[in-house]
């Protein structure tokens, strides 16, 4: 399964704050539950990445990572989409 949400569900909130819900979402966790992000990458980074800047919303580039079990995909439209890892997914990554 994966679960998708748009910088306009969610309004003001940041896309660091974004990624947390998703990822609770996603695992049916409670935010509070899937961990600290500053463990896979540093959150203030994040927003600031994909912060407006002065001519306007940002709508290219995006990252890629991995975060309690689950992929994570941000876009500079502020989208954010995550999709959880399979057990054969993070035995591969252990390996490596």
């Amino acid at each position: 399964m994966s679960q998708s949400i748009s910088g306009d569900t969610f309004g003001k909130q940041s896309i660091s704050q974004r990624v947390i819900d998703a990822v609770a979402e996603e695992t049916d966790s409670d935010a509070t539950e899937v961990g600290p992000l500053y463990h896979v990458i540093d959150p203030d980074a994040l927003d600031r990445l994909f912060s407006a800047t002065g001519a306007g919303a940002r709508n290219r580039g995006r990252v890629e990572f991995a975060f309690a079990g689950c992929d994570v995909v941000v876009r500079g439209s502020g989208d954010v989409e995550v999709t959880e890892r399979s057990v054969a997914t993070e035995l591969a990554d252990e390996t490596r």
